[in-house]
């Protein structure tokens, strides 16, 4: 080995990065740290560029050898922590922001990164401390300021946190108030008003704020919802008190909405900051959705020559599926625990392409997983609705099937990570009260905590009447109830 030979490896892989030519510079930077292993500068470049090939681990262990040549090097140990937790390894990111923080106290990043390795622990006071110590630094940091509502919500305290959940559109750089003409409403009396509700993010969140709706109602208002088109004719039989119409895609209002001017207008999901400022503010059941019957027919013709046993429909990951956001996600692989229970009949109800994963896991475990060609589950959500109403049950991952399981009032298991805010810590959802969370107790395998999904299901699986969502006659099965 030979420093000389190292340094000129590392300028001429210094070179060939700056053009762009990032395969050839791995290669130099490579021979830099086989002739100098304590070159530091190219470990972390190699990092950097192996991390952009999507070789996490091997991205790890270079920055890990940069911060351990370079302790006094911030970046090397924020960039460590970040991988670190995109593998999963919550407590060793925490402690690697911790270094970076002890090294530069004065930068906001190290703070904010610590939040975000503690908020994805489940640790709301732990990431709220750290959030806040990056908006002392940096008072108009978004980002931190945004986070910070979620570690508020998760911590439980939902008055502050509420409040902070307004800096989702400082984030987004918006002003929700140039939505409309009529003034933006922040608690007013609404005895006689009008009030346009427009729905501003992904579906889950609206049918989670949409629990809200009623209580507008109930203080004598008169209520447009402006919803995502999939959901319209849901929300019109579930709220018939509500006009409820579609907008224009994207969160888009229409032209004229309705006959008369509004009086207030409000995204819906600042509702909750006015309507949901407790945990007793919240009713006793979040169950709103109602299968429409000829579609429900259906699915009871088709489901009923399936064999006995109770029905649960399963879903494992988002559809959204970026290589940052896989971490939050099982891999049907991992349900081992629930796929060696002979006695439940799997119905699919992930909505994008999986036929693969489907077929690996009847391959794998012997089973089988009913899903029906030509069902669109992602757009045909009168179709899910009613499907979901001839299920007993549902495990599902933190998405809108959670919320549409939620709404049905169904048994729901939500195997997660422990960062769903939206429990507010606790282990049963607060507008949804038949979903019950089950997170990660400490770092370990996804079956790890689907095999306690696996001993809930059996133990409270007991014989019982129809499901009550489903609303059919002649339709008698075991049900799995919480």
């Amino acid at each position: 080995m030979s420093r000389s030979e190292g340094v000129r490896a590392f300028r001429r892989g210094l070179e060939t990065q700056q053009s762009g030519r990032a395969r050839e510079a791995i290669d130099w930077y490579q021979q830099a740290v086989r002739h100098d292993p304590s070159l530091a500068p190219a470990h972390f470049n190699l990092a950097q560029l192996v991390r952009e090939q999507g070789e996490i681990p091997r991205a790890a262990a270079h920055f890990a050898r940069a911060a351990e040549l370079r302790p006094d090097a911030a970046d090397a140990w924020l960039n460590l922590g970040a991988m670190e937790e995109r593998l999963g390894k919550f407590a060793e990111a925490i402690l690697s922001y911790s270094r970076a923080i002890a090294t530069g106290p004065a930068d906001p990043k190290g703070h904010f990164n610590l939040g975000n390795a503690r908020l994805a622990a489940g640790d709301w006071s732990g990431a709220a401390t750290a959030y806040r110590q990056a908006i002392a630094i940096d008072p108009n940091g978004a980002d931190a300021q945004w986070n910070l509502a979620m570690a508020l919500l998760g911590e439980g305290r939902l008055d502050e946190g509420w409040a902070q959940y307004e800096w989702r559109w400082r984030k987004q750089r918006l002003d929700p108030r140039s939505r409309a003409d009529a003034p933006l409403w922040e608690g007013q009396p609404l005895a006689g008003k009008r009030l346009v509700v427009w729905r501003e993010q992904g579906l889950g969140d609206e049918l989670l704020f949409a629990t809200c709706l009623s209580d507008l109602i109930r203080r004598g208002a008169s209520v447009t919802l402006v919803a995502t088109p999939r959901l319209v004719t849901l929300l019109r039989r579930a709220f018939p008190d509500v006009d409820v119409v579609p907008d224009g895609g994207a969160g888009k209002l229409p032209g004229p909405v309705g006959p008369a001017p509004a009086d207030y207008h409000v995204p819906l999901g600042s509702l909750p900051r006015w309507l949901r400022p407790s945990l007793e503010s919240f009713p006793t059941s979040g169950a709103y959705l109602v299968p429409d019957r000829t579609r429900s027919e259906k699915w009871r013709s088709r489901l009923v020559s399936l064999p006995a046993g109770p029905r649960i429909g399963i879903c494992w990951r988002s559809g959204l599926l970026t290589e940052e956001r896989r971490r939050h996600y099982s891999s049907l692989t991992d349900w081992a625990p629930l796929f060696g229970e002979r006695a439940y009949q799997w119905i699919n109800l992930q909505y994008d392409d999986c036929e693969r994963e489907l077929a690996e896991a009847e391959r794998q475990f012997g089973i089988r997983i009913y899903r029906w060609p030509g069902e669109d589950l992602r757009d045909d959500l009168e179709s899910v609705v009613a499907l979901m109403g001839h299920l007993d049950a549902v495990v599902t991952a933190p998405t809108v099937v959670s919320a549409f399981a939620g709404a049905l009032g169904l048994p729901t298991w939500q195997p997660n990570l422990g960062g769903d805010w939206s429990v507010f810590g606790r282990i049963e959802s607060p507008w949804f009260p038949t979903v019950r969370v089950i997170s990660h107790l400490a770092p370990g395998s996804w079956s790890d905590t689907l095999a306690r999904v696996a001993v809930e299901l059996r133990v409270r699986a007991v014989p019982g009447p129809a499901s009550p969502a489903a609303g059919l006659p002649g339709d008698s099965r075991p049900l799995v109830s919480l």
